[in-house]
């Protein structure tokens, strides 16, 4: 399949304490049977959630792994 510029990259990220369980629910999921692919690095990650009042530290300021996947769509 040719790239179209009606294609575009959808992205997946799962949030887990550890990589092992990350992959087991891209696993549980069939996310390759969907078309997702690792997209870089599963790594260890502070997560913020910004918003107009400010931001909000997630899961209390503990790292958690984050494992981003994606896949080309249409659209």
């Amino acid at each position: 399949m040719s790239p179209s510029s009606s294609e575009r990259e959808e992205y997946l990220t799962i949030i887990a304490p550890t990589a092992v369980e990350a992959m087991a629910q891209f696993s549980a999921r069939g996310l390759a049977s969907q078309g997702y692919a690792i997209a870089g690095k599963i790594g260890r990650h502070q997560f913020s959630l910004v918003g107009g009042q400010g931001s909000t530290e997630l899961f209390s300021g503990a790292g958690m792994i984050a494992a981003t996947f994606s896949r080309k769509v249409l659209g």
